[in-house]
């Protein structure tokens, strides 16, 4: 099983449109841990996050992976699905996509939301 990444925006009626995917997109259910040690954040698989709130939070798991990667070394998938280095590379990813379509649709990042 794995997480699937989107980003989004919210119409005038509420309802969230994705309209961008990260590289890695379906990160392992393993790292689902790791993700929330390193960045601080229990996100909810499935819910919609404000990208402005929550940008910060995924800059923090990448900083930490990079510069404190054995602390979660812990949080490595026994069966090796699911790794530091995958962790990182998810952040990464995810930060990207929200940067690019940022720029490329020229919207904010308080207009855009990233799904779990």
């Amino acid at each position: 099983m794995s997480y699937d990444i989107s980003l989004a925006i919210q119409s005038k009626q509420g309802k969230f449109v994705d309209i961008a995917y990260p590289e890695y997109d379906s990160p392992t259910y393993n790292l689902g841990k790791m993700f929330r040690a390193c960045t601080g954040w229990d996100f909810k698989q499935g819910e919609y996050y404000n990208c402005k709130e929550v940008a910060h939070l995924i800059l923090h798991g990448i900083r930490e992976l990079v510069v404190h990667e054995s602390d979660y070394y812990q949080y490595d998938a026994p069966n090796g699905w699911g790794t530091t280095e995958d962790a990182l590379k998810a952040l990464l990813s995810m930060y990207k996509c929200i940067a690019d379509t940022s720029e490329e649709k020229e919207l904010p990042f308080e207009d855009l939301w990233i799904r779990w």
